[in-house]
């Protein structure tokens, strides 16, 4: 699942290690969240704003925002994922390490973990870099034996970090684990 974003919104709590998730398919008109629609899969849901898309994407949901430049350009998105795997105590590490290597392989020049956060009741781990053409965040889990993942990519030249943050915060503290 691929989820794009574009515009900005209200302070999601940056540098928080924790969020609440609401249930926006049931907000009334005057919650913020009102209107939003979820992006499923077999590892949970997120919600997404009205303006976004969810589609069936070749690797997951695709999360897409509306076109920010004329053409049809978008500023970027985040695929969600969550495949079968094995739980155990040192898993969510495990992921954030082949999740480092990857990005590092991929050519992104900073890369870095940042520390993990709970979303929905759920420790995340936070990987995050950069290369000169894009901004990269993903974050992941395994819960409840599905490896859950959200890989965001940005287009640098379209959008700065600080908006970045407000447009990933906003939809990752939507998440709603799979029971």
């Amino acid at each position: 699942m691929t989820l794009s974003a574009c515009g900005s919104t209200e302070d999601a709590g940056e540098g928080a290690t924790s969020a609440s998730p609401t249930s926006p398919a049931s907000a009334s008109p005057s919650e913020p969240n009102a209107g939003w629609h979820p992006a499923k899969d077999d590892g949970g849901q997120f919600f997404v704003p009205p303006d976004w898309d969810v589609e069936e994407g070749p690797t997951g949901l695709e999360l897409q925002a509306p076109p920010q430049r004329e053409g049809g350009a978008r500023v970027g998105g985040g695929t969600f994922t969550s495949n079968p795997t094995l739980d155990s105590d040192d898993a969510i590490d495990s992921a954030a390490e082949v999740s480092l290597k990857f990005s590092k392989k991929a050519g992104q020049d900073k890369v870095e973990r940042l520390p993990d956060v709970t979303l929905g009741g759920v420790r995340f781990y936070h990987v995050r870099g950069e290369n000169d053409a894009q901004w990269v965040d993903e974050y992941g889990t395994v819960h409840n034996g599905q490896l859950v993942g959200v890989l965001w990519m940005f287009n640098r030249g379209m959008v700065d970090r600080k908006q970045i943050d407000e447009m990933i915060n906003q939809v990752m503290s939507t998440f709603e684990p799979a029971s």
